[in-house]
């Protein structure tokens, strides 16, 4: 090597270069490189000078094998030792980011500083010594990076018993170069501690610029490792990577994950319903949103705590919409931190379902982040009496290990950020509004109730570090149980393509696949329930019997419905006895489910069963299905139970209990009825209860209803007789909107001719469902009552998403006058109805839209503002085909009255200049408010900007322009444009910045502005010199009756001397 290169070049140059570090190394000891003689170079004419500088500075200390003698090599220039070591660390780095992942390193081709086993071995220096036990398989968190610089797979052997030679490169308090040495006998534990996450702790080592540590395993493999300097290096890791084979879990947790995975595989295989269907076939990815929630004030800290999700548009939940595979992906959420994801949906919309294909695709290979996922039913594991272990509830509720319990449990504990764990039905928890803080002192072995484990999970105490998975209603309370959660999806179960997707794949192959789905069609209001997935399993159920009857028409009612099912099911060729038996069984089975909900349970064990035939009964219908509950580990006792089927047979059962009870008196009916006053909404546990009790009340003419006691008629007709009594004397008008829409429903599953007319004919004309969730039921019932009236409506279906085909439906009444929904949905369907060259729709809809007024709180609605300036532009040329007019005008735009712009002082100059563009579509404009409280801070930009369009605001009364950070400049070209604003009558400047200047500018125009009667410019920096302009210039403006112009900068005596001059200035 030419010693030139070292000292013309320097040493960056060196590092750069691309010689060998071997090469380097051999020729630094003569003794290795075989040259007794001990030339360090070739070049005979290389100075001595030079020899003994690169001796002093190179980066390397040695040890002379024979004599013990040292080569010390490190620097004591610091600079070029700290860019020798960043500089390799980086590159290193560089390349291991690559590969780190598959844990497999190649050999290393980078230059690296080399420790060999000659060089390291000595044992002659034994107060340099640190001899340590390496862990068998310590993985890197990037503080390390290791590079293997020979690979022996083959000969490749277990690291728990490796000799290790080790040698460390430090340096004292003095700044002095010393060598710590190792030995390859074994590694002794005791001299370097390791923590129980795999760390390697020694306090003594010194403070140098770059640590380079040196391994040779006794298989012959080599690792060197290069930790970055420190001030005080308190800790050191020394992860061993395997070269070849990628790391290895214990074989009794490989077997347990194999395990889990096939249960998984075996019990997602199909879909619990009334005929097997494979969950693959029948799975429909239902609609699934990223929502936000919103904090419920209330006089208590309870229901302070209470949260409820944003209702939005249904363009706003189209663009919030996530994929399955989205589920987990939390951006920004830290490694170490439990992480909480909440699924919410209505009963039945599909969240069990969906946890049982998320279950599925893991054991498939999907969401390999997981490496164990426990899924649990919160009915069947949250019995009062029950406690469990975490060890008892991960491994003896779904697999028992074979063997290595203990084992596998310590890994659980260790790899907490590999565990998903799913708390199914968070409504199914006893007493969850009284959710406790964990205070267990060892709480991954202390016994728990399941909602002790769940808080003790969700306030990271327990497992911390894992995924929780909670679904739960709307309406509960899980966010006063859960402290914090990091994501939050709403399910809201199927568009009309869906629907049809869903019901022609389950008639898939049979003989009247094309008649099922046409004969559903056709019954507009049981389609409208199909968004539900159980009601459209249901539905299909129900289709599939008709079709196999012979019969054409499906029943009209959701009662009829679930009747017919019932019927269906127990009904079959049986002699009288066994018929009154089943008689007595269902009646028996309807008074648990009714008790059992009261309760807000419906799982029970199954020796509270009143008896065995009941149990029978209800298992061979498939009313309940029967569970097992984790043994205790201490008692090892193991105990059954059973849970009804789903939630609606449930609540079908309720309702016929308080229809055949004698005991439920017709009197007492009313309380569970969801309309008890104005002001209180329904409570959603049994929420279909209601509109069931009210179908099975006015079912007197079935036989099968009859058939089931001697008594029902005679019950039913006086409890028919309390509800017509009840509903009679309801104030409608007063309803809040989710309980007049409850009403509708029950109403409507009544079919009386009498109850849908009286409720039509005392609806109130103005009906807002502003921020009330529209679904498809919802919209048919409300449109099939509001046909009946002989009144004109005006509906608010903003922030309802209603789906485009209940907008139009709704919106295609005549007698609906006028109608007001998001703007982005609106235009969605009008373009949507000139596609269809639906001209007439057309026209009528756009005559009935209602802007006015209008408040733009968000980026997103200046744009759908200016989308529909946009629509009116392109509907000139369809509206003039359908009346042969040559010109057209949006109403809602025409008569645009009061503009509000409240988009704060983020976004607000950003989107006033949009807003700006547009101002000159609405003619009828009279009230532009750009304060709102908002503090919009569109500035003089945004003055500037306003002043060019005031010649076409033509009708502008009142303009507001407070809180807008607007200065002389922007008071100046607002003062040189105002005159043009003929109508203008109060004009507010309030808390801007607006000084003398601006206050002379506004001065000189006032006589000019012959409309205006109120003037605002309270609060700026104006002093006494422009207070005095502007009222001499008042003397002159017999038409301005009020100028309010307070401002700290006036001078008190001065203000009240203006006063008593125009007794029309105002503080």
């Amino acid at each position: 090597m030419d010693s030139t290169f070292l000292s013309e070049n320097g040493y960056l140059d060196l590092l750069h270069s691309d010689i060998d570090p071997l090469h380097l190394y051999t020729q630094l000891d003569p003794k290795l490189s075989g040259n007794e003689e001990g030339d360090f170079s070739a070049d005979s004419e290389v100075d001595a000078s030079d020899y003994d500088q690169f001796n002093m500075d190179f980066l390397y200390t040695m040890e002379n094998r024979e004599n013990g003698d040292e080569l010390d090599l490190c620097s004591t220039k610091e600079d070029y030792a700290r860019i020798a070591g960043n500089f390799i660390l980086d590159e290193i780095a560089a390349e291991n980011t690559e590969m780190l992942p598959d844990i497999k390193v190649p050999k290393c081709h980078k230059r690296t500083y080399l420790g060999s086993a000659e060089s390291c071995s000595d044992a002659s220096e034994p107060k340099y010594r640190k001899i340590v036990e390496v862990p068998a398989v310590s993985a890197g968190n990037g503080s390390f990076l290791a590079m293997p610089l020979n690979s022996h797979p083959a000969s490749s052997t277990s690291l728990t018993n490796q000799h290790m030679s080790f040698s460390l490169l430090a340096t004292d308090a003095l700044d002095r170069s010393f060598v710590i040495s190792g030995s390859s006998a074994p590694l002794i534990p005791e001299c370097l501690s390791v923590d129980t996450k795999g760390r390697q702790q020694n306090a003594g080592f010194a403070d140098p610029p770059q640590q380079i540590l040196g391994f040779v395993l006794g298989n012959g493999t080599s690792d060197v490792l290069i930790y970055p300097g420190l001030e005080t290096l308190k800790e050191v890791q020394v992860p061993i990577i395997p070269s070849e084979e990628p790391l290895k879990r214990p074989k009794p947790v490989e077997a347990f994950c194999t395990s889990l995975k096939h249960y998984f595989q075996d019990v997602c295989r199909s879909v619990a319903m009334e005929r097997e269907v494979a969950l693959e076939h029948l799975f429909i990815d239902g609609t699934l949103v990223q929502s936000q929630t919103e904090t419920k004030t209330g006089k208590n800290s309870i229901k302070a705590m209470e949260k409820e999700l944003v209702i939005c548009s249904l363009q706003g939940k189209e663009k919030a919409a996530l994929k399955r595979s989205q589920i987990f992906q939390i951006p920004g959420s830290k490694d170490l931190e439990t992480k909480v994801i909440v699924v919410l949906g209505k009963a039945g919309m599909g969240k069990s379902i969906l946890v049982q294909k998320i279950c599925q695709d893991w054991s498939n290979g999907e969401f390999s982040q997981f490496e164990f996922v426990f899924w649990f039913d919160c009915k069947q594991i949250s019995l009062p009496e029950k406690q469990y272990s975490l060890e008892d509830l991960l491994l003896d509720f779904f697999v028992k290990p074979q063997e290595g319990s203990k084992e596998i449990f310590e890994y659980i504990l260790q790899n907490p950020a590999k565990v998903l764990l799913v708390f199914d039905g968070f409504e199914g928890l006893h007493d969850h509004e009284n959710f406790l803080r964990c205070s267990a002192s060892q709480p991954e072995q202390d016994l728990f109730t399941i909602k002790e484990l769940l808080s003790g999970l969700s306030q990271k105490k327990i497992l911390n570090g894992c995924t929780l998975l909670l679904t739960a209603r709307p309406k509960d309370k899980v966010y006063q149980c859960v402290s914090k959660v990091d994501k939050t999806i709403e399910i809201t179960g199927f568009s009309p393509q869906q629907r049809e997707l869903y019901i022609s794949k389950y008639f898939e192959g049979l003989p009247y696949n094309d008649n099922a789905l046409k004969l559903i069609k056709e019954c507009e209001y049981l389609f409208s329930h199909c968004y539900s997935p159980v009601m459209c399993r249901f539905v299909c159920f129900l289709c599939e019997t008709v079709l196999e009857m012979g019969d054409k028409c499906l029943p009209s009612t959701l009662t009829a419905v679930f009747l017919k099912f019932l019927q269906q099911k127990i009904i079959t060729m049986q002699a009288d006895v066994a018929a009154m038996q089943n008689q007595e069984s269902l009646a028996t089975l309807a008074r648990i489910a009714w008790y059992l909900g009261e309760k807000h349970q419906s799982a029970t064990k199954s020796d509270l069963l009143p008896s065995k035939e009941v149990k029978e009964f209800a298992l061979k219908y498939g009313f309940f299905l029967p569970f097992a509950f984790p043994k205790h580990s201490d008692s090892g006792e193991e105990a059954f139970g059973s849970t009804f089927a789903d939630f609606v047979i449930q609540n079908f059962l309720g309702a016929l209990h308080l229809t055949l009870a004698e005991e439920i008196k017709d009197r007492s009916l009313t309380k569970y009825l969801p309309f008890p006053s104005k002001k209180k909404k329904p409570y959603n546990w049994l929420d279909l209860v209601p509109r069931f009790l009210s179908g099975l009340l006015f079912l007197q003419d079935d036989p099968y209803f009859c058939s089931l006691s001697n008594k029902i008629v005679k019950q039913s007709i006086k409890k028919q007789k309390t509800l017509l009594k009840c509903i009679r004397r309801l104030e409608i008008n007063e309803l809040c909107p989710e309980s007049l829409l409850k009403l509708l429903q029950c109403i409507y599953e009544t079919q009386s001719s009498y109850l849908l007319q009286h409720v039509a004919l005392r609806l109130k004309p103005d009906l807002s469902f502003l921020g009330v969730a529209l679904t498809p039921p919802d919209v048919h019932v409300l449109h099939s009552i509001l046909k009946r009236s002989r009144k004109e409506f005006s509906l608010d279906l903003r922030n309802s998403s209603i789906d485009m085909q209940g907008l139009k439906d709704l919106v295609g009444l005549k007698n609906v006058a006028s109608f007001r929904a998001s703007l982005s949905d609106t235009v969605r369907l009008w373009k949507s109805l000139e596609q269809a060259k639906d001209y007439e729709l057309l026209r009528a809809s756009t005559e009935k839209f209602v802007l006015d007024p209008f408040k733009a709180k968000t980026m997103k609605d200046v744009s759908d503002l200016s989308d529909l300036v946009d629509m009116q532009k392109k509907m000139i040329n369809c509206v003039q085909d359908a009346s042969g007019c040559s010109s057209y005008e949006i109403p809602a735009i025409k008569n645009l009255r009061k503009l509000e712009f409240a988009l704060g002082p983020v976004c607000g100059l950003q989107g006033f200049l949009k807003l700006v563009e547009i101002l000159a579509a609405f003619p009828s404009l009279q009230y532009l408010d750009l304060d709102a409280l908002s503090e919009n801070g569109i500035g003089d930009e945004g003055a500037k900007s306003l002043s060019e369009v005031f010649p076409t605001l033509t009708s502008l009364e009142t303009l507001n322009l407070s809180q807008n950070k607007i200065t002389d400049v922007g008071a100046e070209r607002l003062a040189t444009a105002l005159p043009s604003l003929s109508s203008l009558k109060t004009l507010s400047l309030y808390n801007n910045s607006i000084c003398d200047f601006g206050a002379e500018n506004l001065a000189k125009v006032l006589p000019a502005m012959a409309s205006l009667r109120v003037l605002e410019v309270q609060y700026n920096k104006i002093t006494g010199a422009g207070a005095q302009q502007l009222t001499d210039s008042l003397r002159k403006c017999p038409h301005i009756k009020k100028l309010v112009m307070w401002n700290p900068t006036i001078p008190y005596g001065v203000l009240e001397h203006l006063r008593q001059l125009d007794s029309r200035i105002s503080v």
